[in-house]
């Protein structure tokens, strides 16, 4: 019974207070769902872990999955980790990663590292539940570099990215991300909040 009551406790203490928003978000590629997002935010103390999952399925010449699987780390406000996984068809095809070291940060990407300047308090994960500034810079944890917050009217926020004119999309509700529309090279898509999911 001691030991029992003993590893409840630690339970308690590890797992107790961690408090967990979970977002879930329609993909939406040519005006039809083709897949979803889950979107998570757990606090404990001093550390905000924050987690995005998408899986998409599109049928063009075939059927192709897409996954991808994030996972960032806040400690006190800095990021302190992140890593990032894409696979098609099952078949890892993109990674990278994002670790705090003494001065700044070191990113890899598909095998290649570089050095960072820190801190860095923003990044594009936490834009699910978080409405931003205008001229904030958010560290995009794929690519490893800034992008900048434009604000366009009330709720309403441009990502621009510096290597490229696209503009991301970013309309939030009730102080969380409602509406997402991404700009790519091949293909555009929007994200629309499930609101009758979310759960606290």
């Amino acid at each position: 019974m001691k030991i029992f009551l003993t590893i409840s406790c630690i339970c308690s203490f590890l797992f107790g207070n961690a408090q967990t928003t979970t977002l879930t978000y329609d993909i939406i590629i040519g005006g039809k769902t083709l897949g979803f997002v889950t979107a998570t935010k757990t606090e404990k103390g001093n550390k905000v872990v924050y987690t995005s999952d998408s899986d998409t399925e599109v049928n063009l010449i075939g059927t192709t999955t897409i996954k991808t699987r994030m996972k960032t780390i806040f400690e006190d406000g800095i990021l302190t980790e992140s890593t990032y996984k894409f696979f098609k068809n099952d078949k890892l095809k993109e990674e990278a990663k994002v670790i705090k070291i003494e001065k700044g940060y070191l990113f890899t990407h598909d095998g290649e590292t570089s050095k960072i300047d820190g801190p860095i308090t923003a990044s594009t994960i936490i834009l699910y539940f978080y409405t931003p500034k205008e001229g904030e810079k958010i560290f995009e944890e794929v690519e490893g570099y800034f992008k900048t917050i434009t604000y366009q009217k009330p709720n309403h926020f441009f990502l621009i990215d510096p290597k490229s004119s696209h503009k991301d999309t970013y309309e939030y509700k009730n102080g969380l991300l409602n509406y997402n529309l991404v700009k790519n090279t091949l293909i555009d898509f929007e994200m629309v909040l499930q609101e009758n999911k979310i759960q606290k």
